[in-house]
């Protein structure tokens, strides 16, 4: 009944507009509280998935250094320069992951680069590598990683433009997890 003793909006007075402001937005009062509460509870609720996500980062980083400090993850350089299988020759670097001594998870080649590459030369020509058995042979007759005018590996921080070229025994590697 109400809603039949109420003008439309193009009918009504100033003053009936006006009211009709504040019987809305008092109606609203209680919601946007509700809805702060909700957007508090949220952040705390982030806030904890963003600590334990961060905690389980550095537990991962240094089970990385351990076992790197304890020589159990080969280094690219071991791995082009060893006859047996410290990684299995039919791997593609696509499914490697490789690290630093500090246990950052690092990637190869540029960038940019769709997968993973090491650029090797034996002084006149270069290659882009993309298997160890590649690499394994390439090392085998010669060649050195790098290029002739930038000797070494190419590599950067995964969801970065972060680019260094280091040695091939500073990248460590191990068989993806997954």
């Amino acid at each position: 009944m109400a809603m039949a003793e109420r003008p439309t909006l193009d009918q009504a007075t100033d003053e009936d507009l006006a009211r009709r402001v504040r019987e809305i937005m008092a109606e609203m009062a209680p919601l946007e509280e509700a809805l702060g509460r909700l957007r508090a509870q949220i952040q705390q609720v982030a806030s904890e998935q963003k600590k334990r996500e961060r905690a389980q980062h550095l537990k991962s980083r240094m089970q990385v250094r351990t076992t790197v400090a304890q020589g159990q993850m080969p280094t690219l350089q071991q791995v082009a320069e060893s006859s047996n299988e410290l990684v299995p020759s039919e791997a593609t670097l696509a499914g490697l992951r490789f690290f630093r001594d500090s246990g950052t998870e690092i990637g190869l080649g540029y960038a940019t680069a769709r997968e993973p590459t090491v650029w090797m030369t034996n002084g006149s020509s270069t290659a882009a590598v993309k298997t160890v058995a590649e690499i394994r042979t390439r090392y085998l007759d010669g060649w050195d990683f790098g290029t002739a005018a930038h000797p070494g590996v190419r590599m950067h921080i995964p969801n970065s433009r972060t680019e260094k070229i280091v040695q091939a025994s500073e990248v460590f590697i191990r068989v993806d997890d997954g």
